[in-house]
């Protein structure tokens, strides 16, 4: 059975067919999810509330773009309004720890090349990216598809995820300046 009518049988209300649609699609929701909150228990609340999102409306896909186009918006959507909800009730409850997170603006090259390996560090600067630049580079460089699947999936032009995609790669080369010069003063 092919996707289409495996799809049409999971609007019908066929559960066999909407399991298969879990099935086939769950670790690519989970991975989003994990690639944009960086905690396995929160993405896995995330693809469960995804799944449920996509049963609810499964009726509404109309076949005009593909499925998992309409998936994976319904994916970001859900990790990024799960990754605020989180960010607001930890600033309710942690407002005090002004220390917790790496300023990367100010000139601290020793404490940002001591305290931390690069991965945490890339992480942490992409983190603090805006919503628009992260989810573009995320869906650039860790989920590998090409400018013009992004555009399609977001819904907007292909010089608008270029932008973005261009602003969130400067910030990172600019955040990763100090990093940079202290390994180059390190080998010399």
């Amino acid at each position: 059975m092919d996707e289409r009518e495996i799809i049409r049988r999971a609007q019908e209300g066929n559960m066999a067919a909407f399991e298969q649609i879990v099935r086939t699609y769950e670790k690519k929701v989970l991975y989003t999810a994990l690639q944009i909150c960086r905690n396995q228990q929160d993405a896995e609340d995330i693809t469960q509330d995804v799944f449920l999102s996509v049963y609810k409306n499964i009726p509404s896909f109309r076949f005009e773009a593909s499925f998992y186009s309409w998936l994976y918006r319904i994916t970001l959507n859900t990790a990024f309004n799960h990754t605020r909800q989180c960010k607001h009730e930890e600033f309710l409850t942690n407002n005090d720890d002004e220390n917790r997170y790496l300023d990367i603006s100010e000139d601290n090259s020793e404490d940002f090349t001591e305290s931390k390996n690069f991965q945490e560090i890339l992480e942490q600067i992409v983190r603090k990216l805006p919503e628009k630049q992260k989810i573009v580079l995320v869906m650039r460089y860790s989920q590998h598809l090409k400018i013009k699947e992004i555009a399609l999936i977001l819904g907007i032009g292909e010089g608008t995820v270029k932008k973005y995609l261009f602003r969130a790669q400067e910030k990172l080369r600019n955040a990763l300046n100090p990093y940079k010069n202290k390994h180059l003063k390190d080998l010399t």
